[in-house]
């Protein structure tokens, strides 16, 4: 119900008859036998494992209508060995569908190495943080950009099903190459520049 004349709530109301409790504490409750041992991998790194158990809730809070928010999938891990609770628990919380199993869920929750690999990329190879305009329609054409061409690269990337496939350096190496034979073409008097260059500055012999 809104009170007249205030403005309607915007954060999340807790319902009276709902006692709320934290991720920890209903970890801790769980029996030994209910957590289950989960491995996963990140790219080429060595595989890692811990104990994993995950259930529905429904968050404690309520929106301005009063209205139940959605069910979600809380995901509990604990390094392998351990019997009880300690600071290296660490607690997910996933809106995938509720037919979803526990391995599919450790995978998902273990997909932000591959994030911040992709991140990492589109700074130090295609230039992501290099923009310096002020527009907001700029920054959006930059990042649509290195985001198209961070697509393209990883597509010509798995097209090698031959041999190894070529890594990210090298595939920007290409692509290098290919704009600047393109560059010299569109340019011809940039190679008379570059001969010129180099016989004026040619080293003497001895």
């Amino acid at each position: 119900m809104l009170l007249r004349g205030g403005r309607p709530p915007t954060r999340a109301l807790v319902a009276a008859d709902v006692t709320p409790i934290s991720a920890a504490a209903w970890a801790a409750q769980q029996p030994r036998g209910g957590w289950r041992r989960v491995s996963w991998r990140n790219g080429p790194n060595r595989p890692w494992a811990a104990l994993f158990v995950a259930a529905r809730v429904t968050p404690v809070g309520l929106w301005r209508r009063k209205q139940r928010l959605q069910d979600l999938w809380l995901l509990c891990q604990r390094p392998l060995g351990a019997t009880t609770a300690s600071k290296h628990d660490k607690y997910f919380v996933s809106t995938l569908p509720a037919t979803t199993s526990l391995r599919v869920l450790v995978r998902a929750a273990h997909q932000r190495w591959a994030i911040e690999q992709q991140y990492q990329e589109l700074k130090t190879e295609l230039g992501f943080d290099h923009f310096e305009g002020r527009s907001y329609p700029g920054w959006e054409h930059h990042v649509v950009i290195t985001a198209i061409t961070y697509a393209f690269l990883q597509q010509e990337r798995r097209r090698s099903r031959d041999g190894p496939r070529l890594t990210f350096p090298q595939a920007r190496a290409i692509v290098q190459e290919i704009l600047t034979g393109l560059l010299f073409i569109s340019r011809p008097r940039y190679m008379q520049w570059m001969h010129q260059a180099e016989h004026r500055f040619r080293p003497l012999r001895m």
